[in-house]
């Protein structure tokens, strides 16, 4: 897929989802949840706004942390690649120029041997 119309398609989706949770919470901004805390053995009361806020602000610091990771992999494995590709263009390279000295040389023994045979 085109890099462009990757990140197009990315950036969308990240608006789509915000835009719905802004409606989430638009929707139930009067609305109270109560949920039990085991560690502290007692009943808490909030806005379900505020949880909502918190799981959404968690979700996208979480997925910034996990693209992050997958983004310095990826750099890590193209790195490792780019070097591996300049290497071997280097063997390359250095194979033309044996190829290109031995051919002289094959060319030098030749005129030595062709003006040896034309003296006798």
């Amino acid at each position: 897929m085109n890099k462009t119309i990757e990140k197009y398609l990315y950036i969308s989706i990240e608006i789509v989802v915000t835009l719905m949770f802004l409606a989430f919470v638009y929707f139930n901004f009067s609305k109270e949840v109560q949920y039990f805390c085991p560690l502290m053995q007692k009943t808490y009361t909030t806005k379900l706004v505020y949880l909502a806020l918190l799981i959404f602000a968690a979700a996208q610091a979480g997925g910034f942390c996990l693209s992050a990771f997958l983004k310095t992999k990826v750099d890590a494995l193209c790195n490792a690649y780019q070097k591996r590709h300049e290497s071997i263009s280097v063997e390359k390279d250095n194979d033309k120029a044996k190829i290109a000295a031995l051919e002289a040389k094959i060319s030098t023994l030749e005129a030595a041997l062709d003006s040896a045979l034309n003296n006798k």
